[in-house]
């Protein structure tokens, strides 16, 4: 689907209703909500408070108070032992920091003077048999997605040889045809024209198909595919890891620069920090893009080993002319 657009747009500041939050892990953390009117409008994400990065997630802290603050059994054990003055300060932390939501765990109930003070100032609290490490855990995993940087890219995304690969270029240069191609020999759809990626990790820069988009690739003169229809459940991935990308340029522009002959057309792209691995390949009567697409993904992978066919090949071009110092070898 090649849209003229911006090719990237990205999602910086992204927050999750205190709402949505219960709706999600509910079930499966066996929440209740007592009082859902208390902190229904708030939301959690990046916020700064007295000049430091709040912690979305954490236990019962005093002195950076987390966004989320998770109480269970050891926690109420403490509280039990405070004295009224300690007790004075605790109310003044959780309520005046940028803690939005106290989950009390392990089957535990909140000190009344605590729960008070908690529902005065509009705070959420949530109540759970589950143990506040599975809490924890669940929580932390559920808005490190949730809340990750996002980017959205024009291209078309899919498994090739188990490697994340986004074909790019500019509108009408084939990134969908050549896409159709290389599912018919076997490899896999993820998403096309927008693919969504979620930071997970400081290398993981995960990739995956809006709903709306799900399934279906468009193809010009043929219109709209549903791959999984044509092609079965094989031909369709889910999420992958971007770890290679393939632009794709008008071979008869003129004003491309010619590749190294040894080492390619070959670059780097920051995508949300993260180093992403480029290869322009040119489109031009008798280039089968497919099969150099399929062969750029090998050599990746043979680059991810360490082993670089430029480096070998320069390797032992040196060693031939320093046997032969008149430069001249055997096969000339």
């Amino acid at each position: 689907m090649d849209n003229p657009r911006a090719e990237a747009r990205e999602d910086a500041d992204r927050r999750v209703d205190i709402e949505t939050l219960y709706e999600r892990l509910a079930d499966s953390l066996q929440l209740r909500w007592p009082e859902p009117t208390i902190g229904a409008a708030g939301t959690l994400g990046a916020t700064q408070h007295g000049g430091w990065r709040v912690p979305t997630v954490g236990y019962l802290n005093f002195i950076h108070p987390p966004q989320v603050q998770i109480v269970g059994h050891p926690e109420i054990a403490y509280l039990a032992g405070l004295s009224d003055e300690l007790a004075v300060h605790l109310r003044h932390q959780l309520t005046e920091g940028a803690t939005r939501l106290v989950v009390v765990a392990d089957a535990q109930t909140l000190p009344a003077y605590l729960h008070d003070a908690l529902r005065a100032a509009g705070i959420a609290v949530f109540t759970t048999p589950t143990s506040g490490h599975h809490v924890a855990y669940r929580l932390r995993h559920f808005l490190g997605e949730t809340l990750a940087r996002q980017i959205t890219l024009h291209g078309v995304f899919l498994e090739v040889l188990s490697i994340g690969l986004l074909l790019v270029g500019d509108p009408g240069v084939g990134k969908s045809e050549l896409a159709l191609e290389l599912i018919n020999r076997g490899h896999r759809l993820v998403a096309d024209d927008a693919p969504e990626f979620v930071l997970l990790g400081p290398d993981d820069l995960n990739g995956g198909c809006p709903p709306l988009l799900q399934d279906f690739l468009e193809v010009r003169g043929l219109g709209i595919l549903n791959i999984r229809a044509m092609f079965g459940e094989a031909a369709i991935k889910r999420r992958k890891q971007l770890g290679l990308i393939i632009r794709l340029v008008r071979g008869d522009t003129g004003d491309a620069t010619p590749p190294d002959r040894l080492t390619g057309a070959r670059a780097t792209r920051e995508i949300l920090d993260t180093s992403i691995p480029e290869i322009t390949l040119p489109v031009a009567v008798g280039h089968n893009l497919s099969v150099l697409v399929e062969a750029a993904a090998r050599d990746h992978l043979l680059r991810m080993q360490g082993q670089y066919s430029d480096e070998q090949f320069a390797a032992r071009q040196a060693q031939v002319i320093g046997a032969d110092p008149t430069g001249v070898s055997s096969c000339d």
